[in-house]
Order: C-alpha cells, then sequence, then structure tokens
C-alpha cells in the first residue's frame, strides 16, 4: 500500500479562550507560530480537516491578534472571507482581498475578528505530485494568483474540496480524498507560479534513477505505472513529470524500450533452429505479436526474425 493511501484523516475542533491556549492551537497548524500580541478579548476557534499531505484551517478569532509564523517543510494559501487582516510573507505585503500565498520563510499577520481559511499544503508531499524538489529548490516567486482566471479557478476547487472534507464519509474515502488533495496540488501550482530551479533541482533524476533500477530489476516481471511510482518514492503523476522532464519519454515507454533491448539481445543469441520469436517476445511481456513487430522494426530497423537468423 502506498503512503498516500495510508495518510492519516485530520478532523479536530478546538477553541482558546487566552493567548497561550490560542498559541498552542496555532502550533498545531505551524510548528513555528508564535504571538507576538493580543487584547483581552482575543479568542480562537480553530478546525483542521484534511491528511498528511494537506490540511485545510478554518479561523474564527474575536479581538486582536499578532502572530509571527515561521514557515517550513510546507506552503499556505490562506482567504479571508471578513474581518480586518494585514500580512506579510518574507518582509513584503500582501494583497489579502484575495487568495495569498505564504510561501517558505517566515510570514506576519495582524488580524481583528476574522473569518478566515488556510490551505496547508506539504513540500514534500506537493514534490512527490509534480517530481521536482520543491523543499530545497522550489520557487514560490507570486504571492497572488497569476490571472483572474486561475484565481476562480483555484476558489472553486478549494469550494468543491470543502464541501468533500465536510462530509465524514467522502473525508475517509481514501480514493475520493486524495483526488480532491491532487485536484488542489495541481490548482495551487498553476494558480502561483510555483516550480523549481531546474539546473539546481537534483530530485528529478534522482527519482528517475531510482525508477530505472526497479524497472532494470524487474523487467521480466508485470509493471504497472503504480508500481515503478513507488519505487520512485512519487506520485503516478509526478513520475510521468519526471521522466518527460529527465529522458523525454513516458515511464511506459521507457519500460517498452528496454523490453526490446532485451529481446534483441535474446534473439542474437538464440539459435533460429531451436527458438521462435514468439517465445522470446512473450519471455519479455509482448503477447500481441504484430503490435510488437512493429515496435520492434521502429526501434531497430529490421523484423525480429531477420535478427534471429543472422
Amino acid at each position: 500500500m502506498s503512503s498516500e493511501q495510508e495518510s492519516r484523516v485530520v478532523d479536530v475542533t478546538r477553541e482558546a479562550l487566552d493567548v497561550d491556549a490560542a498559541a498552542a492551537l496555532l502550533q498545531q497548524v505551524a510548528a513555528g507560530a508564535s504571538i507576538r500580541e493580543s487584547d483581552d478579548a482575543f479568542s480562537l476557534r480553530q478546525r483542521i480537516v484534511g491528511d498528511e499531505r494537506l490540511q485545510v484551517t478554518r479561523f474564527q478569532t474575536t479581538g486582536f491578534l499578532h502572530s509571527h509564523i515561521d514557515i517550513r517543510g510546507y506552503v499556505g494559501v490562506a482567504r479571508l472571507d471578513d474581518g480586518g487582516l494585514r500580512a506579510e510573507s518574507n518582509g513584503s505585503r500582501v494583497d489579502v482581498d484575495a487568495p495569498f500565498l505564504l510561501g517558505p520563510g517566515s510570514a506576519e499577520t495582524w488580524s481583528s475578528a476574522v473569518n478566515a481559511e488556510v490551505v496547508g499544503i506539504g513540500l514534500s508531499a506537493l514534490g512527490a505530485f509534480t517530481g521536482m524538489d520543491l523543499g530545497s529548490h522550489g520557487r514560490f516567486p507570486h504571492s497572488c494568483a497569476l490571472t483572474p482566471d486561475l484565481q476562480r479557478h483555484w476558489e472553486s476547487t478549494i469550494t468543491h474540496v470543502g464541501r468533500i472534507f465536510d462530509d465524514a464519509a467522502l473525508l475517509h474515502n481514501d480514493l475520493i480524498r486524495q483526488a480532491a488533495v491532487d485536484a488542489v496540488f495541481a490548482a495551487t501550482i498553476s494558480t502561483f507560479g510555483i516550480d523549481a530551479d531546474a539546473e539546481r533541482a537534483a530530485v528529478g533524476s534522482r527519482a528517475v534513477h531510482r525508477a530505472t533500477a526497479f524497472i532494470d530489476d524487474n523487467l521480466g516481471d508485470p509493471l504497472s505505472v503504480a508500481d515503478i511510482a513507488a519505487a520512485a518514492k512519487l506520485s503516478v503523476r509526478g513520475l510521468q513529470s519526471a521522466f518527460q522532464r529527465t529522458l523525454g519519454v513516458t515511464p511506459a515507454t521507457y519500460v517498452r524500450a528496454q523490453r526490446l533491448q532485451a529481446v534483441r539481445r535474446d534473439l542474437v543469441r538464440s539459435d533460429a533452429d531451436a527458438t521462435t520469436v514468439a517465445e522470446v517476445a512473450r519471455r519479455w511481456g509482448f503477447v500481441h505479436l504484430p503490435r510488437f513487430a512493429q515496435h520492434y522494426r521502429v526501434e531497430f530497423g529490421e523484423q525480429p526474425h531477420a535478427t534471429l537468423r543472422r
């Protein structure tokens, strides 16, 4: 079972009526959170729902709160429903009238009686989804959506996912929840222009190396893309992206090419009087012989029986 399937579901609501209790609640969302200032009227109600890849936190506060957050290992996308809010990300003020990204580093918020929502996304999970090393080499250049259309798409995606997370049966359905999380990942990457430094990011090549080593070790066995992704420690989508970016082919195309090479080696070494092309092809997983012959000719410029008789 993959790590995605084993994700632990979280759905917890807590309330704090004093600063110390509120700080403890905020640290459940962000380990590096601290309260710098508040007034006597302050209170916090907080609901966290999601899993280990993505958590949606809904905040309701009264009174004034000034908080600081050290953001490490994740990114947050926040949107304000109502109330007063000012926010800075890594020293730069962000526009709180639209969903805004809090990238790795530090954030400061000043709030007064707010209803707000923060989508927290683990960078390791997002990296597995994309096939990029976003933890070490991620680039988060935009705090706001790149276009109004992308902003609307992101908000509609979050609204849809929120309905799923609010339904206990859907939240605990692994396939539905994981598909919802993947939709948020895709929307967030495109909406805020998240990518990685291609010259420095090495996770893609390392993951592809793990994948190709697994393929080579198991070339004669049935291989699914999900099996290869698990060996590479990527999601299926992340694997596809990493292969295209690193090798310029899909994982399935790579497997077929390696099996064709194995067939050719066996044909060259075999006795034409004792072996048939069909036997060798089936040994390496090719069942549809006419299609196999077409791929073989494209790859090597000759028919497989010509190789066997050489």
